[in-house]
């Protein structure tokens, strides 16, 4: 019938020194911005950063769609008072949609919502707020009179600071917001500090024991650096450990931390001079395997390499080659010191057979998702499991010994289809196995409860990794009946796989599962996604060499900026118009 916009100015909060890090993370403010909305759930707080509003939720534009005649554009502003101090950086809206005289959908905020309201707060964790970034983020103090003009038009709603006037930002740098979201990982930060404390304990203890003119300086490498966060820890660490100005003066810097993302190296690098900290660590931007041996060997390796499934980041391969070009032979430490991957059997998807009347069960052939949030699954009962957990690889990234491929037996305690193996790690930080940082599921009990003894950390948000089985390979089992499983590794993914599978070779030489037949809606899909991702790589090639086609997209990106009201002879969606902006503007 209906629907009206609904807005609140908030501050996406950045750490100032107040996290488990306390690094200062103000500078990541100048990097809230793009050319249209973001999307998102504010309401998700493993997913969310941290935000509080700063003044009252508003009602901005209201459409009647019964109407004959729809207005295709309007202009409106809004008077708030702050209510506290705080950094204004982002307009978040939604909408309230009337769905009939009695049925409404409101996307107000769990948090904003008026205790006196009437309808029903949606419940999933799909993306249902926008968020604007301002042009340039505004200081303001509790009281202060804040003037917002909000427009719109047939493509987009926008919204800008009219007062206080603010300073304008050069834009330079941008980075994905997951990556902002890592460095609120509190439990991450705590379990990889105290691991590196202990490392740095030995280490010390050690040097002392070597004559103070044949000493080795202290050398830290730091796989994986993102933002630098962990680097910035452990340059504290080694210099609550006595690493002093005289002896960075005198050798240089104490962390070397490899990014490969250059925009992000940029962010880091202003970060790392926010907190004092740009004599201690040394940035590179290079890949580890292309660089020359190092003559300055590290005594400590820190490797962040680590995603759900322990393997996806490239550990294995990228951690070798770290410890061939840039440690010490045979006298340094890793910090994770050993990885285990643990496993169980489930079947996914059962419950879509009746979802509201309807037989929905088509869409499981289209799970190829290679994470899953378990604990949500088995409590919203789209999962069932249909094993005990099992151990699936153990490595020593210490020692560098390596499991071999092998088969297990699983004896299923329900019946049912397998068609998911969903696997985690259990990480230990320090060769003794005392600090450990796990992603198992909170709601399945550990194979060995000694590990709730241990000091242990979970990541945030809480995912698993998960291998599908699609066709022939969905396996039907019976409780009690033991059957096996193959299990192995790539460099970056551990494989499961039924005995007696046929296995094929991609064009890349890499030895694959023969793909089990598929519905015809599944193969139509499968095409559009394979001409897509080809057309994207001959599109980033094109634009390397072609310089009519690198105009044209200029002309476009510089469209969009131009045009924040949006053009109707330029419908593009927002997400993409952010990522050309970007492209050709940082």
């Amino acid at each position: 019938m209906g629907a009206s916009v609904m807005c609140a100015p908030l501050e996406i909060i950045c750490g100032r020194g107040t996290g488990a890090d306390g690094v200062d993370w103000r500078s990541v403010d100048e990097t809230r911005w793009g050319a249209f909305y973001e999307v998102g759930n504010l309401d998700d707080q493993q997913c969310q950063e941290p935000w509080r509003a700063l003044g009252p939720v508003h009602e901005v534009f209201e459409f009647d769609f019964t109407e004959s005649e729809l207005k295709l554009s309007g202009q409106t502003d809004l008077h708030f008072t702050a209510k506290e101090n705080g950094v204004l950086n982002c307009i978040s809206f939604w909408y309230r949609m009337d769905l009939t005289a009695n049925v409404s959908l409101d996307h107000t905020p769990a948090e904003l919502r008026s205790p006196s309201c009437s309808s029903t707060a949606p419940v999933g964790n799909y993306s249902r707020h926008a968020m604007q970034w301002l042009a340039a983020p505004v200081e303001v103090s509790k009281g202060d009179e804040i003037h917002i003009r909000a427009s719109y038009s047939r493509s987009r709603i926008r919204f800008e600071v009219m007062s206080p006037e603010s300073k304008k930002l050069d834009r330079k740098v941008s980075v994905p917001r997951w990556l902002l979201l890592r460095i609120r990982e509190e439990q991450k930060v705590e379990a990889y500090r105290k691991a590196i404390d202990k490392a740095l304990g030995k280490i010390m203890e050690a040097r002392e024991q070597i004559p103070k003119l044949d000493r080795p300086p202290l050398r830290i490498v730091h796989l994986g650096a993102g933002l630098a966060q962990m680097s910035m820890v452990a340059a504290r660490c080694a210099r609550e450990a006595g690493v002093d100005d005289k002896e960075i003066e005198t050798h240089g810097y104490t962390v070397v931390a490899l990014e490969e993302m250059p925009k992000v190296v940029k962010l880091a690098r202003r970060a790392l001079r926010d907190n004092d900290l740009d004599q201690d660590v040394f940035l590179c931007s290079e890949d580890v395997r292309k660089l020359p041996s190092q003559p300055q060997r590290a005594q400590l390796i820190i490797c962040e390499l680590i995603d759900p499934g322990l393997l996806g980041e490239g550990i294995l391969v990228l951690l070798n080659a770290a410890r061939i070009k840039m440690c010490n032979a045979f006298e340094h430490q890793v910090v994770p010191s050993r990885g285990t991957i643990w496993a169980a059997a489930f079947e996914f998807g059962e419950s879509l057979k009746s979802r509201h009347g309807f037989d929905m069960s088509p869409f499981n052939h289209y799970r190829t998702n290679l994470m899953v949030d378990l604990d949500n699954c088995l409590a919203n009962g789209t999962a069932r499991q249909l094993s005990n957990v099992f151990e699936v690889l153990k490595f020593d990234f210490e020692n560098n010994k390596m499991p071999s491929a092998h088969t297990i037996k699983i004896t299923p305690t329900e019946s049912g289809k397998i068609n998911a193996i969903v696997f985690w790690y259990e990480v230990a930080m320090d060769p003794e196995g005392e600090i450990l940082l796990t992603n198992w599921p909170e709601s399945i009990p550990p194979a060995d409860f000694a590990m709730m003894e241990k000091d242990v950390h979970r990541p945030n948000p809480l995912r698993q990794a998960v291998c599908n089985f699609q066709g022939d390979y969905i396996k039907e089992v019976e409780k009690g009946e033991q059957i096996e499983i193959d299990v192995g590794y790539s460099q970056a993914w551990p494989q499961f796989q039924w005995p007696g599978t046929e296995m094929v070779q991609k064009e890349s030489g890499e030895r694959i599962a023969k793909p089990p037949p598929m519905p015809r809606h599944r193969l139509t899909f499968e095409k559009l996604k394979m001409e897509t991702e080809d057309l994207e790589k001959k599109l980033q090639h094109g634009l390397m060499f072609d310089e009519e086609m690198l105009g044209d997209g200029y002309a476009a990106a510089e469209r969009i900026a131009l045009e924040p009201n949006g053009n109707p002879n330029y419908l593009i969606d927002p997400q993409n118009a952010n990522y050309f902006h970007m492209m050709f503007f940082l």
